[in-house]
């Protein structure tokens, strides 16, 4: 008599789509917060925050008013919501692959503002500082939520 042997693995555990919604809509919140406050000491040293298109003309110069932060954060956060949950579905390794994934978008994120046309270096080092501070925010919090199923 012989037996048998199962050699299938239970389906990876994954997080709920509301929970990783909440979390990325905390790490919004936190991390809007820290850049603004950021900003807010930046504008209060006399920086006057104004950016041009990336590789545009001079003419596409605009400020950056209170609030800008926040609401470019805000617009980022539906794409890492559909990334994260991409990720959470269909990878094994979901901690490791969110990491990597937003470790290279944030990279590239920097072309953005040190390409802007007509944009003061205070400007430039004040936006690369701002995306490396959200960073640093959202993705060690989602990033541990992903790995909360595991």
């Amino acid at each position: 008599m012989t037996t048998a042997t199962s050699t299938a693995t239970a389906p990876a555990a994954r997080v709920p789509f509301l929970a990783l919604l909440r979390t990325n809509l905390l790490a919004l919140i936190l991390a809007a917060a820290a850049t603004e406050s950021f900003a807010a000491l930046v504008r209060a040293a006399g920086v006057h925050l104004a950016v041009g298109d990336p590789g545009g003309e001079p003419s596409s110069v605009v400020p950056l008013h209170p609030g800008a932060f926040a609401i470019s954060l805000a617009m980022v956060t539906v794409l890492g919501v559909g990334l994260t949950a991409v990720i959470n579905r269909c990878s094994s390794r979901p901690v490791r692959v969110y990491t990597v994934v937003t470790s290279v978008l944030v990279l590239a994120s920097l072309a953005a503002p040190l390409t802007a046309a007509a944009t003061s270096t205070a400007t430039k080092v004040t936006l690369v500082v701002a995306h490396l501070v959200a960073a640093a925010v959202i993705v060690p919090l989602v990033g541990r939520r992903l790995g909360d199923a595991r």
